[in-house]
């Protein structure tokens, strides 16, 4: 594929060898034993994961020979094009009880807008034949396939009308990410936000009619950092997370050399991890006066800050802008009531029982 959007900018053609797979899996074994839920969750990601579906394999097997010896629970999760999916991938997946994420934007003229391979063809109508295969997969585990779409800024005006389609598909685990590499001008903006408004209503409209559960990414984060206050830089990504890449280098989150915590060969790099997750907090002129200013994630997400803005202090305007619209859609929909009894079901959840 040769997405226009792809936060990895022009591919590589490399594939990870399973000596640096495993011995990145031997570090994550080391890191997952510290933890209190000992837990290791394994993530497949690419470029697409299934070019390298027999690395994938020896890779889980791998993992769960390593997590046995010391008692640990071990789950694995992937996002994949959809393109690729078989027969045999499928009882893959429901054999180790993945969790699988597939890329869609929408209709066929949203989805093939910028989700084309190298040679112009978009990827809809692959996906479309594979969909009986990601239903067996449904079928067989029980977990609902989620759907990843990303909104930018030459589809942003088909979010509602394509939120429409995924839910008319029997989709209902639906991950929205807003591209916050592309350039967003002012009337993006309002038009994204009126489109923003009218996806929360679809949303709502459908839990109310239907009386069932509806998971969609944007109002389940804002809604937890807006019950809770969150300290800057939340998630501590390259503490409890990190990326590794196919050659071996480990990240918190992103390939950028200034967040690089390690590699697989000299293992991780304990002084910098720290520097990067203790960082002390600073308030960048942008975020001072706002109401939200302590259960905003947006402005501690330094890796994508500095990305952007070359300043990890500095929040990307399109992220601070969604959590203010989702943040007002919270107040304008939600009594205190409902607000409390959700406060006390995400503690009760996550604080309690750690999901």
């Amino acid at each position: 594929m040769n997405c226009t959007y792809c936060y990895l900018g022009e591919k590589k053609n490399t594939y990870m060898s399973l000596e640096t797979a495993q011995k990145a899996i031997d570090i994550a074994v080391h890191e997952a034993n510290k933890q209190y839920d000992r837990t290791l969750m394994v993530y497949f990601i690419g470029g697409e994961p299934l070019m390298a579906f027999n690395l994938m394999k020896d890779a889980v097997g791998y993992t769960k020979k390593k997590c046995q010896e010391t008692n640990l629970i071990c789950k694995f999760s992937t996002t994949i094009n959809g393109t690729l999916v078989t027969d045999e991938i499928i009882d893959f997946f429901v054999e180790n009880t993945f969790e699988v994420k597939v890329s869609l934007d929408g209709p066929e003229y949203v989805q093939n807008l910028n989700r084309r391979d190298y040679a112009g063809n978009g990827s809809f109508e692959k996906i479309m034949k594979n969909l009986p295969l990601l239903r067996k997969y449904e079928q067989a585990t029980g977990n609902q396939i989620s759907i990843a779409s990303v909104v930018t800024s030459n589809n942003y005006q088909y979010y509602a009308e394509s939120f429409q389609f995924l839910l008319d598909l029997g989709i209902r685990k639906l991950e929205s990410g807003i591209d916050h590499y592309c350039m967003w001008n002012e009337n993006d903006l309002h038009g994204l936000k009126e489109q923003l408004e009218q996806v929360f209503y679809l949303y709502k409209n459908y839990i109310i009619q239907t009386r069932q559960m509806l998971f969609w990414n944007l109002w389940e984060q804002h809604v937890k950092s807006y019950l809770f206050p969150c300290m800057f830089y939340a998630c501590k990504a390259g503490l409890a997370t990190c990326y590794v890449t196919t050659d071996g280098g480990i990240y918190t989150c992103s390939e950028l050399p200034e967040f690089k915590i390690g590699t697989v060969k000299a293992g991780l790099d304990v002084p910098r991890i720290r520097e990067i997750v203790y960082l002390n907090d600073k308030v960048d002129s942008m975020c001072e006066g706002c109401e939200y200013i302590n259960h905003c994630k947006t402005r501690g997400c330094q890796t994508s800050n500095y990305e952007v803005n070359k300043d990890v202090y500095r929040p990307i305007e399109v992220n601070c802008k969604v959590t203010k619209w989702m943040y007002n859609l919270i107040k304008e929909n939600l009594s205190e009531k409902q607000l409390n009894n959700m406060k006390e079901e995400y503690e009760r959840r996550y604080i309690r029982h750690g999901k």
